[in-house]
């Protein structure tokens, strides 16, 4: 089963576009906050949507949104500018639900 639910922050830096073959594609980062025994932390998760949901972020989206995503992890290789190989593993995203209001976003 690969099935990944997150919640927290949208990145203020979403990157809407559309393909080649006129799909849209929404890239983004989810900011998501956990503590340690020591200490709380941040990771920055990449994601990606498409088609109606990406449009749907892209409209909505604006960074420090709370947000709650469903989706799944995708590994894939790309190659560098520099020539090397690379592994990029985002999420998917499936479906979001927006836990707060536009404009009432909190920063990171």
């Amino acid at each position: 089963m690969n099935k990944v639910f997150l919640v927290g922050n949208l990145s203020p830096d979403l990157d809407m576009r559309v393909t080649n073959s006129g799909k849209a594609v929404c890239s983004f980062s989810l900011t998501v906050n956990f503590k340690t025994k020591v200490r709380e932390e941040t990771d920055a998760i990449d994601c990606v949507a498409w088609d109606a949901l990406a449009e749907q972020i892209g409209q909505e989206g604006e960074g420090g949104r709370r947000v709650a995503i469903e989706g799944r992890l995708h590994t894939r290789h790309l190659e560098g500018a520099d020539g090397q190989r690379k592994k990029v593993t985002e999420v998917v995203v499936r479906d979001i639900e927006f836990l707060d209001k536009p404009g009432l976003a909190r920063p990171g």
